[in-house]
């Protein structure tokens, strides 16, 4: 990442088109630290990591929806480095260096190899979560503020491309917490258009019911923010077996779009960014 790049990315809409929508992307980057170089990877192929563990395609899918109202965050780093839609103390600290597989950073492999050549110390971890952590939740918190401002409530969209060897069968999850985090309505209606467009749509599946952004940011009665994540299967988006989509991603290789598809979920989105306002004033 260019130094001189603003952190976090926010695309906002055109003056006069805005929507109250936020649309986050967590998970939308593929960049190493600026810092990091290939000699700080405990091997050479952990050096396409950063590249798979983003989701496949975010940007494709999310990137632009500032053109159909929304404003978007999003981050440039890859969650291997920082994963923004983790609590922000979800680590362990054994002695004296960061460990973790899947949580706010990635020090080791699910079969508990080490990605990097030398461990991480809690204090570089919280220098890494000042600069890259903190001011996502800030910006976060600053837009939904102006767009409550400015239209009496605000909608959240945390939007993500899951790896089908976690979602399976399941094409698109919506996750609310359980209903905890935004009106019912809303969730029938992006259930509604998505299941119109011909996929099969489910609710708070195990794994995917909100992850840390919605569960910290959907308020609805305290704040009058209303927070949904949305996950696509990826397996959707490419030409690929969900079996070879992983191996090319784990190698930093782009695979091939499924443009038909990218299409249809990008239909999906710009009508649930067009319609969830209008849902939430007819409640009031």
């Amino acid at each position: 990442m260019d130094a001189a790049e603003p952190f976090p990315i926010v695309r906002r809409p055109a003056p006069g088109t805005g929507s109250p929508v936020l649309v986050s992307v967590p998970h939308f980057g593929t960049r190493p630290l600026p810092h990091i170089t290939r000699d700080d990877y405990g091997e050479p192929r952990f050096e396409t990591f950063a590249y798979g563990f983003a989701d496949t395609f975010a940007c494709d899918v999310y990137g632009d929806l500032h053109e159909h109202g929304a404003t978007v965050l999003a981050t440039p780093i890859s969650r291997m480095f920082v994963d923004v839609n983790r609590r922000r103390d979800d680590f362990e600290e054994r002695d004296g260096e960061v460990r973790s597989h899947r949580g706010v950073v990635r020090t080791h492999t699910m079969r508990d190899v080490p990605l990097f050549a030398r461990p991480l110390a809690p204090a570089d971890l919280e220098q890494r979560l000042r600069a890259h952590y903190d001011p996502y939740y800030a910006t976060l918190d600053q837009l939904l503020g102006e767009l409550r401002e400015e239209h009496g409530f605000a909608i959240l969209l945390d939007g993500h491309t899951g790896s089908p060897r976690r979602m399976h069968d399941h094409q698109v999850i919506i996750g609310t917490r359980h209903g905890a985090t935004c009106s019912p309505a809303l969730t029938e209606a992006v259930r509604a258009i998505f299941t119109r467009h011909g996929f099969e749509t489910h609710e708070n599946v195990s794994g995917y019911t909100g992850g840390n952004i919605v569960a910290t940011a959907g308020q609805p009665a305290a704040r009058k923010v209303h927070a949904l994540q949305i996950e696509i299967n990826s397996a959707l988006l490419v030409t690929v077996t969900w079996e070879e989509l992983i191996a090319l991603i784990s190698r930093g290789v782009v695979p091939e779009r499924a443009e038909a598809n990218l299409a249809r979920v990008r239909d999906c989105l710009a009508e649930v960014l067009q319609t969830l306002p209008a849902v939430l004033a007819r409640e009031g």
